[in-house]
């Protein structure tokens, strides 16, 4: 099927360590930034100061980016199971009623959880004088989320 000594999958291993190779002779490191070729040195430093200002230091701006993307992460799940149960259940009499008992329920419960877990966390680094990034702001929210569901999946049943 393919000429001798051809194979693929050795052909895109092949090519693929030849670019990486090329991009490393040539210079390219692997997380560069676009430089505007006529910028210099201590423009590149503003743009390194402008991203470190922007950092939550107060309680609020902790508490705010923690709980929003703590509470949309989970309820874009909810919207999603909400859509999965109308979808299987559209014909039956009562059932396409329970993908708006989802979201209701979803949607309250969420907010009741976000709001607790992101208020405590958020005085937690506001006491400890932590001050975080927006980016690790967003990965507290989307760790709370899997952490909801984490405990939500591994928690015994209440009706066995």
């Amino acid at each position: 099927m393919y000429p001798k000594g051809w194979c693929p999958g050795e052909v895109v291993l092949q090519t693929v360590t030849a670019l990486i190779l090329w991009c490393q002779s040539v210079g390219v490191p692997g997380g560069a930034e676009a430089v505007v070729a006529y910028s210099t040195q201590h423009d590149n430093a503003e743009i390194q100061d402008s991203r470190n200002e922007k950092q939550l230091i107060l309680f609020p701006e902790l508490w705010k980016e923690i709980f929003l993307w703590g509470f949309f992460t989970m309820l874009f799940i909810h919207i999603v199971a909400s859509i999965i149960a109308f979808l299987m259940l559209r014909k039956h009499k009562y059932g396409r009623f329970s993908a708006a008992c989802i979201l209701l329920i979803g949607m309250c419960t969420t907010f009741a959880m976000c709001a607790a877990t992101s208020a405590a966390l958020g005085f937690v680094l506001y006491q400890a004088k932590i001050s975080l990034q927006p980016i690790e702001a967003m990965i507290c929210g989307i760790a709370q989320t899997a952490l909801f569901i984490f405990f939500a999946f591994s928690r015994f049943m209440p009706t066995l």
